[in-house]
């Protein structure tokens, strides 16, 4: 994730504008100005053991799940819901970059710190129709960060080839019932730990359905790591 001389030198010729304020940014390959990237807003997990689950707003919207542990950058507001949603539905590039080394930047700090690694990194799927519409999977954009920051492999646990429906804007049980039969894990060797990456976090209602598939396969431990979570459970 160091910027090479090249990059430098291209750097200082023509320097990025930030994401959110425009000004031109201090560093090589960054998206945001240092002072932006100083006022982000975020979620303090020091507290409880980097698990969001043991925060009571999140664990009042997410009950019954069968995923172990979830860590998320923020909550789902701006300036994050922007840059989601710019990446997600309008193919800006450089937004997702910039959530990318967000992420990767967290991983690292969360491996500096001590705390348990899993044995892979996993994603939820999409199916082949939503990819040649979208042109990528941002949860597995996102996993390699994490793969990258803590050394770990990458590995596609899931399939879906049927097109899931949008879940934008659907309650729990109808994001489960579009679930069914249509997202498959594939069969192949399973570690103990997973940890599953996803954009955002809204009834959890896809993570759970991943986390039963592979807790019934003999998984220990399934962690989750996201952007965002959004208050509206």
């Amino acid at each position: 994730m160091q910027a090479t001389l090249w990059q430098q030198l291209v750097h200082r010729l023509a320097p990025n504008c930030c994401l959110w304020c425009q000004m031109q940014v201090q560093q090589p390959q960054a998206q945001l100005c240092d002072y932006c990237h100083a006022q982000l807003p975020g979620l303090d997990l020091s507290w409880v053991e980097q698990n969001a689950l043991l925060l009571p707003a999140v664990a009042q919207g997410l009950q019954r799940i069968k995923f172990d542990r979830l860590y998320s950058l923020s909550w789902y507001k701006q300036p994050y819901r922007h840059w989601i949603s710019q990446w997600k539905f309008q193919q800006q590039h450089a937004a997702g970059q910039l959530l990318c080394q967000l992420i990767y930047q967290h991983a690292v700090r969360f491996r500096q710190q001590g705390w348990p690694l899993p044995d892979c990194i996993s994603y939820t799927p999409v199916s082949d129709k939503r990819l040649q519409e979208r042109g990528f999977n941002q949860a597995k954009l996102l996993a390699q960060q994490l793969a990258e920051a803590w050394q770990k492999p990458c590995v596609s646990l899931f399939q879906s080839p049927q097109l899931v429906p949008h879940q934008i804007g659907l309650k729990r049980k109808e994001r489960l019932a579009n679930l069914k039969g249509k997202v498959q894990l594939q069969e192949r060797p399973l570690p103990a730990h997973v940890t599953l990456v996803d954009d955002v976090i809204t009834t959890g209602a896809t993570l759970d359905y991943l986390s039963a598939l592979l807790k019934a396969k003999g998984v220990q431990t399934v962690s989750v790591w996201t952007l965002a979570i959004t208050r509206a459970f």
